[in-house]
């Protein structure tokens, strides 16, 4: 009898402790959430939210946000989601899984805009402080893209995912043209018959605002977008190449891509079906396997001929 109270007695402090735990641990998230908008409000950011709730005791730790809505001050960056739902556990405080409800973006000016039912990302902070972040469609097949430069119509994806990562620290790299980058990153996304896939990079200074200062800046230091690799496959065919792009001084896209195309015809179908029908014809009509376009002066061009017009990526 001593002994199953002893043991008894055990359980319950155990529990007790726990639940402290849960709880201490719990509030602080709760408190930190509200204080990282406060921070992203200092460093420029319009941040609004509704409730941040804590819930999912006694097995995770939620922390809820109704209604949040962050955009930089400039057209920059904008999102808004109608819920957002954070999960993580006491035994693994560096690592939250975040739902997103009927979602909105903006980016670039509004030269991108989009719209997904669902969102779920991921976060994890490295001993190392190297930070990864995973953000993907879910389980629907609800996403659409309705602008984005050189797109002609919406157009719809049945899954994608994006891959971040950063360092601590970004240090600029006074030897060289350009700077280290500051941010890796790995798209994929795929249709109802199409896969695309790129791998890169962003090099130069950090970014923080879309603004002419900032752009500016980013570019004269030699900021560079690079996608070490893309493909777009179908059954049929498929194109693969790389690209390297920066701005120029009217913040247009300014760079090159080298293509490799496999069954031009298959492959203008695809570019098609993604809303890209003139570059696709543009493909079709080479007939050539390997292929360079070019995106200068305003306009972009493939082999020389031009295609279509870029728009500036900020307004004046």
């Amino acid at each position: 009898m001593t002994k199953m109270r002893t043991f008894m007695g055990l359980i319950i402090a155990a529990v007790i402790i726990y639940a402290g735990l849960w709880h201490t641990t719990g509030f602080k998230a709760e408190k930190e959430t509200a204080a990282m908008f406060a921070k992203w409000r200092d460093k420029g950011l319009r941040v609004e939210h509704g409730k941040i709730k804590l819930s999912g005791f006694p097995y995770r730790m939620v922390i809820t946000v109704d209604g949040l809505h962050v955009r930089t001050r400039d057209d920059g960056l904008n999102f808004g989601a109608e819920s957002v739902m954070a999960v993580s556990h006491l035994w693994t405080p560096g690592h939250w899984v975040a739902d997103a409800r009927n979602i909105t973006l903006k980016a670039a000016d509004e030269a991108i805009v989009a719209k997904d039912g669902t969102l779920r990302g991921s976060y994890r902070l490295h001993d190392n402080g190297q930070t990864m972040i995973v953000i993907d469609s879910g389980s629907t097949d609800d996403f659409e893209l309705l602008k984005a430069p050189g797109l002609e119509s919406p157009t719809t994806l049945k899954s994608w995912q994006l891959f971040f990562r950063t360092e601590a620290e970004h240090e600029a790299n006074a030897s060289g043209l350009y700077e280290d980058r500051f941010l890796d990153f790995k798209i994929t996304a795929e249709g109802n018959s199409n896969k695309f896939e790129t791998i890169g990079g962003i090099m130069g200074p950090i970014v923080k605002d879309w603004t002419a200062n900032q752009l500016g800046a980013w570019r004269d230091a030699g900021g560079l977008l690079e996608l070490d690799n893309f493909s777009l496959t179908s059954t049929d065919g498929s194109i693969t190449g790389n690209a390297s792009l920066t701005l120029d001084e009217r913040f247009q896209l300014l760079g090159s891509a080298s293509l490799k195309v496999s069954a031009p015809e298959a492959a203008a179908s695809s570019l098609d079906a993604l809303g890209l029908g003139k570059l696709g014809a543009s493909i079709k009509a080479t007939g050539e396997a390997d292929l360079s376009l070019m995106m200068q002066m305003g306009s972009l061009s493939l082999d020389g001929q031009e295609i279509l017009p870029l728009k500036p990526l900020i307004k004046d």
